[in-house]
């Protein structure tokens, strides 16, 4: 199967929050998860191409032949394709532009310069390995990231495209797409399409391990960081050593996971070897949403300090008082201009931020992340 080159932009409203649910929980969900989604646009062929940034993806959706090339479905065997992104040179850290309904401006939209599909996990791993080969910079390391919850395919990887050039990080960049449904109300049907994915990731990050990567990082974001580290709990307990020696980080964005299930699943992982970073807030209202919603306290993302964990040997970095355009707080990470400049003064100085193949970080504990009028910096994260 090949992908037409379409270019017939389409944005969909995004359905009303849950009717059962209490007026102010109504808000509150309204207020998180509600807006028009994005979709696939590709580049006009005789417009300038931004900055291009290739995405390895694996998914568990559905591909079809026509926009928006996946679709929510299930698919019981994962598919595979590279895409060359071109990111638009007018718009600031963080942001994420999609094309409008009427016309593709590609000084503004992120917009596909090409697809191919992979025919095969054997293709995949090719993939991986010529990225690598041709990396100006010489990296020979990768990351993996997987989206959260109401989330479409586009979203997804136009996502990935921005983390991918707003952090200027080299080598492979391979995103893993569940199939998230991408409407409000599918919040439980969601949580089991991430449960059935856990083996097209398994495949996924198994084919990082058989690459030529050095080292990779996995990167998860809210429901996604449920499906990641369910899936590397399984894996942890059945061998995969060849993989588990590439792995420098997981790291954890808001991750929607009830604490005590996080505990089950980092204790193979920490086993490993494997150091785990979990990126929190307190003024995640999405979060909160979540868990009013299951009748909790808080979600892991919300945690204050390791004494939430029981003493679990994980990293907490806390963005609590990093300002970011977000409305949710869900996302500071990937929205927060600058978070993503100090990211990247750090990386040009040739600093990590995180464990890179499992040498030492520039966080090798529990800090939080403060910004103040002089920019960004951290200090050791107190029981507070």
């Amino acid at each position: 199967m090949s992908f037409p080159a379409l270019s017939m932009p389409m944005v969909r409203s995004c359905a009303p929050a849950i009717a059962t649910l209490a007026r102010a929980s109504c808000v509150s969900f309204a207020l998180i998860s509600c807006g028009s989604h994005g979709e696939i646009g590709f580049l006009p062929a005789t417009a300038p191409v931004g900055t291009v940034e290739t995405v390895l993806v694996s998914t568990a959706r559905q591909p079809i032949n026509t926009l928006p090339l996946y679709t929510s479905a299930r698919s019981d065997r994962p598919s595979f394709a590279r895409f060359d992104i071109s990111v638009p040179p007018q718009r600031e850290f963080g942001t994420v532009t999609f094309p409008g309904r009427d016309e593709l401006d590609p000084a503004t939209d992120f917009l596909v310069a090409s697809v191919d599909q992979l025919p095969d996990e054997g293709a995949f791993v090719n993939a991986i390995n010529q990225t690598l080969a041709v990396d100006p910079s010489g990296s020979r390391k990768a990351i993996l990231f997987v989206h959260g919850f109401n989330t479409n395919f586009a979203e997804g990887l136009y996502r990935q495209a921005q983390l991918q050039n707003d952090l200027a990080r080299h080598g492979a960049s391979v995103h893993f797409s569940w199939p998230s449904a991408a409407r409000t109300r599918a919040y439980v049907a969601d949580r089991e399409s991430a449960l059935f994915s856990r083996d097209a990731l398994e495949t996924t990050i198994a084919a990082l391990g058989r690459s030529d990567a050095t080292s990779f990082n996995l990167t998860a974001h809210s429901m996604g960081t449920f499906l990641l580290m369910d899936t590397l709990r399984l894996m942890a307990r059945v061998g995969h050593d060849r993989v588990f020696d590439k792995i420098g980080a997981v790291v954890l964005i808001s991750p929607d996971i009830e604490i005590d299930v996080f505990r089950k699943q980092a204790e193979p992982v920490l086993a490993r070897g494997v150091p785990i970073y979990v990126l929190v807030s307190r003024g995640d209202r999405a979060l909160r949403f979540s868990a009013r919603l299951r009748g909790e306290q808080s979600r892991l993302g919300s945690i204050r300090s390791q004494t939430d964990l029981g003493g679990l040997d994980v990293a907490i970095i806390d963005l609590s008082s990093i300002h970011s355009e977000d409305m949710t707080g869900h996302f500071k990470a990937g929205t927060s201009p600058e978070l993503i400049d100090f990211v990247r003064k750090l990386d040009a100085a040739g600093l990590d931020i995180f464990e890179a193949g499992k040498g030492p970080g520039v966080i090798g504990g529990s800090v939080a992340i403060l910004q103040t009028g002089t920019g960004v910096v951290l200090e050791p994260l107190t029981g507070r």
